[in-house]
């Protein structure tokens, strides 16, 4: 076999490199094309659109054929052995348009709501942080009678604070506390915060791969990790995985430097993310031990300790403010939480989320060690020694944040697979180490363009795999939130309170009324209704279709729960959203609608279809 491998002062012809980077990029054209179908980037009047295989492949081979026909045999292969360094020694620049184009996609597809009970609390507690608050008061707690009042009156993502009338958010503060600078400036700066650390994330798996490995792993891990389907699928969604995962990768890049304070920032970075995500404090052991690998002196434990002191010190002292102790969760009862019983059943359901959401990096890594395998077997090579590092980071990281999870709650859904998103670095860099640990036993020519091409392959596999799990169609999903909270806000009046369940958090982020929550009370939702009008506010009720059954079964001899009367506004999409006024019901004879149902209606009528634009305020709703 010749060697093309280019000597230190052998020149690399010009004409031939250009040869070898077209024929590469156009390769990785045409493989995208095969697995996605083509695609279409667009940035102003700029457009590049790719829908058809044959002319990538076509570019590929013409630029191939044409340099070893102009070029000769001898400098294609120079050029093209010499593509595997050149990748790495533009490694950072590379990683740079990675993590620019993870956040860049954060902000493209970003759902820009507060919906639901996660991103609403967030979003909601960064606000309160901005205003120098750590929880909301909520008068009308304290003028009403029913048992249980102040849990009625919790939306999603709060409980009932150690105070009278007080409302506290049960999330942890770290996201939050990176939040609320943005949420002090613009409501909707605060929605960026998360792809910025996505891009943080992406650069700190580059930089452990680097140091662990080399410049290439570092780039594969890079690649990985911002196209791996459930980190995009959280990156454009206002929640604490994606930040998490950013604060403990950078405390791992800390710990490997050799900076003269690196084990204090370490600490600091560490700190940030057991403010994020306190179940995770074990992953600190982790740190540590990189720390301690890499540094090798007990002063820069003192120093990582001195780090992550104050953010554990804060932690501890607002858990004690807002919960009463110390130790105390918004959770409640965290023990509760947590049974040896859940571990099988988790480590199976960790097991297909992996295989669904990550099946392109574990077959990458799977056909890496079956190379590494057959090769050490024939040879009796020792080569991959260079992966010992990289194997010990990324099993540990991986043991660790499963062992956190797998006693925790069941869930059913794929996106559960979020909780393991802190070892993804580290274990991406496993992943990349061991393929480029396998590319040394193939010619060295092949090795740069074999990179290039599995790299490209993975993620188009997993752009495509994101794409079927609708990360880029969750804003269109989480609109209604959005669109609900905007209407309200700019036409109730303000002695509302809306009743709400699902909506409830994004009900009160968004218009700044109280919000009592149907599927808390203990008492009769008529009873309810009437205390709050005769109390002088007018009462809203914003319920989602799917809700409906779920309401009228709770309050069945309830007229306010049957809904059968026109609301003021819907909001179409996936998910229906009506709004109804309670000073619109009108008494009607149920009998015959109700003759069939038990007493119920047997549908709901939602009357005239209105889509409320958030550009064009509604009409106001008169104070009364």
């Amino acid at each position: 076999m010749r060697d093309f491998s280019p000597s230190s002062t052998e020149p690399i012809s010009r004409s031939a490199r250009t040869a070898v980077l077209v024929g590469t990029v156009a390769l990785s054209f045409f493989v995208i094309v095969i697995v996605s179908g083509g695609f279409l980037l667009a940035a102003g009047p700029l457009r590049l659109s790719v829908r058809r295989w044959p002319g990538p492949l076509a570019v590929s081979l013409a630029s191939w054929g044409l340099g070893y026909l102009v070029c000769g045999r001898r400098a294609i292969g120079v050029a093209a052995a010499d593509l595997l360094p050149f990748i790495e020694r533009h490694a950072v620049a590379i990683v740079l348009v990675l993590a620019a184009s993870s956040a860049g996609a954060g902000v493209a597809f970003g759902t820009y709501a507060a919906s639901g009970a996660d991103a609403a609390g967030y979003v909601s507690q960064a606000r309160l942080f901005s205003t120098g608050q750590v929880s909301a008061l909520e008068p009308v707690i304290g003028r009403v009678g029913w048992e249980n009042a102040a849990w009625a009156f919790s939306p999603l993502g709060y409980r009932p604070g150690v105070h009278p009338d007080e409302l506290v958010p049960t999330y942890p503060p770290g996201l939050p506390l990176v939040m609320s600078p943005f949420a002090a400036t613009d409501s909707l700066a605060v929605f960026f915060v998360v792809p910025l650390l996505g891009a943080l994330a992406v650069c700190g798996a580059y930089a452990i791969g680097r140091r662990v490995h080399s410049a290439a792993a570092g780039v594969g891990a890079a690649t990985l990790m911002a196209t791996s389907p459930i980190f995009v699928f959280q990156l454009v969604q206002p929640m604490s995985d994606v930040a998490v995962t950013a604060w403990w990768a950078l405390a791992i890049v800390f710990a490997m430097s050799s900076a003269p304070q690196a084990a204090l920032a370490a600490g600091a970075a560490a700190g940030f993310a057991v403010l994020t995500r306190p179940n995770l404090i074990p992953v600190c052991a982790v740190v540590l031990l990189v720390l301690l690998a890499n540094r090798r002196s007990r002063a820069d434990v003192f120093r990582f300790a001195i780090g992550l002191a104050p953010a554990v010190g804060a932690l501890l002292l607002l858990q004690w403010r807002l919960y009463g102790s110390p130790f105390a969760s918004g959770y409640g009862d965290v023990a509760s939480l947590f049974a040896p019983s859940n571990v099988l059943p988790n480590a199976n359901a960790y097991a297909w989320r992996l295989i669904r959401g990550e099946s392109a990096s574990l077959l990458l890594f799977s056909v890496a060690i079956v190379v590494l395998t057959v090769a050490r077997v024939r040879s009796q090579s020792r080569s991959s020694a260079r992966l010992g590092p990289a194997v010990g980071l990324g099993t540990l990281g991986a043991v660790v944040v499963l062992a956190c999870y797998l006693p925790y709650g069941q869930f059913s859904e794929w996106f559960y697979l979020r909780f393991l998103l802190p070892s993804f670095p580290v274990a991406f860099v496993l992943v990349s180490a061991v393929t480029v640990s396998a590319l040394a036993y193939l010619p060295v020519p092949a090795r740069g363009v074999a990179f290039v091409v599995a790299l490209t392959l993975v993620a188009s596999f997993n752009i495509g795999i994101a794409g079927r799990e609708q990360a880029f169609h969750l804003r269109d999903f989480e609109a209604r939130y959005r669109l609900a909270g905007r209407y309200l806000a700019a036409s109730l009046p303000s002695n509302a309170v809306i009743v709400s369940s699902q909506q409830s958090a994004s009900a009160r982020y968004y218009t700044q009324r109280p919000v009592v929550r149907w599927d808390l009370l203990t008492t009769d939702l008529d009873a309810v209704a009437r205390d709050l009008k005769s109390s002088g506010h007018a009462v809203v009720l914003l319920v989602e279709d799917w809700e409906v059954p779920a309401l009228r079964a709770r309050f069945p001899s309830s007229a306010t729960a049957r809904l059968d009367w026109t609301p003021r506004a819907e909001v179409l999409g996936t998910t229906r959203v009506g709004i109804f006024d309670i000073a619109d019901i009108a008494p009607v004879d149920t009998s015959a609608a109700t003759s069939r149902s038990g007493g119920r209606p047997d549908r709901l009528s939602f009357g005239p279809v209105v889509d409320p634009d958030p550009r064009q305020p509604p009409p106001p709703w008169p104070e009364r």
